[in-house]
């Protein structure tokens, strides 16, 4: 299957969303313990605080708000080794937190950017599973076309090329009017009339 140009377009809106909703005004009051540096400071990500701390609701949204980012990215990138989907979508959560850093109404912290990157790879193997079980009619047909003509040249002592002609056991060729060979098509004799 081809890269979808639609779910290009729909990743580019999405991902404007998504960055109005993460570095926008907060909707609310925020609390957390974020470090100086946020996710930047290494410190932060072996603090026991960082991944008991805060509702698994908000976790679970977090996943949820990159499971359509990972999937239209992997429609967009159709062909392309699951990784590299995966890559870019952890790279974009990575930016969101980084830039959360300075804004006092928000939070960098490691837990989002996990939860972030979680539902990017769930979405990534829902578009390659859809994908998958949509090309399934195809690659049947595609099984009984290959069958049906190795059927053709295993029984038949011509075999039929690109060009609709055929070639012999022999390795000439041969067209259906026979007119490789220059003559015309052989007629029955004409019967002799009475005089």
């Amino acid at each position: 299957m081809r890269p979808s140009r639609t779910a290009a377009v729909l990743l580019f809106a999405y991902a404007v969303v998504m960055l109005w909703v993460t570095l926008g005004p907060a909707p609310g009051a925020v609390s957390g313990n974020q470090a100086r540096r946020g996710i930047l400071d290494p410190t932060i990500w072996v603090d026991s605080d960082t991944w008991t701390i805060g509702s698994q609701t908000e976790f679970e949204l977090n996943v949820l708000l990159f499971v359509p980012f990972g999937a239209l990215l992997a429609f967009a990138l159709r062909g392309a080794p699951a990784v590299v989907p995966a890559v870019m979508s952890a790279g974009f959560a990575l930016l969101i937190e980084v830039a959360q850093i300075p804004m006092a109404d928000r939070i960098s912290d490691p837990r989002d950017l996990v939860a972030n990157s979680l539902g990017a790879v769930i979405g990534i193997l829902v578009a390659r599973i859809s994908d998958a079980i949509a090309s399934i009619p195809a690659r049947i047909k595609a099984r009984r076309r290959a069958a049906l003509a190795r059927e053709v040249t295993r029984t038949s002592p011509l075999r039929p090329t690109s060009t609709g002609a055929f070639r012999t056991a022999t390795g000439g060729l041969r067209l259906p009017d026979d007119r490789s060979s220059g003559r015309a098509p052989a007629r029955a004799p004409a019967e002799r009339g009475t005089r």
